[in-house]
């Protein structure tokens, strides 16, 4: 993880979950599972390449948290696409095209509060402008086989 490095410890947060070379349905079950540890007002940032898995795998957390998977898609274009879930609203935003700043902007911390959860895809964008962060999710294509993710999460929790 080249940018947020020294962020993440500044922000206190510690890798608490690491996966090598996880398959699909693995890396399904993992986002489920994951999801399910949220309660409202968490603020989760995504950080990969183009291609790693960040908007299936936000898909997979938001039907485990009520939302039908195929009403998610990427924010790329729209910046911030949100969902209603069995019990919480499901903000999903993109910083691809935009600065920390203008995501500030535009409004960024209506969207966090007790009954949300906020996931931004390309947090590395803005790891070092938004407070509160909950979550770190790194993913990245195994080299060894493409077919292949690996994943980190980082929590200021220790769970």
């Amino acid at each position: 993880m080249e940018k947020g490095c020294g962020t993440i410890k500044r922000l206190g947060l510690k890798r608490t979950e690491l996966y090598l070379g996880i398959d699909i349905v693995e890396f399904a079950t993992l986002a489920l599972n994951f999801a399910r540890s949220l309660s409202g007002g968490e603020i989760v940032l995504f950080f990969g390449d183009l291609g790693t898995g960040k908007t299936t795998f936000i898909r997979k957390m938001s039907e485990s948290l009520g939302v039908v998977p195929e009403h998610v898609r990427s924010p790329t274009f729209t910046i911030a696409n949100s969902y209603r879930g069995s019990e919480l609203e499901i903000y999903h935003i993109d910083v691809y095209r935009i600065s920390g700043e203008e995501l500030i902007d535009l409004g960024f911390y209506d969207y966090c509060h007790e009954r949300s959860v906020v996931f931004v895809e390309w947090g590395e964008k803005i790891v070092d402008l938004v407070d509160g962060i909950d979550y770190i999710v790194e993913l990245s294509i195994q080299e060894e086989n493409l077919e292949k993710r690996n994943i980190s999460i980082y929590s200021g929790t220790g769970d």
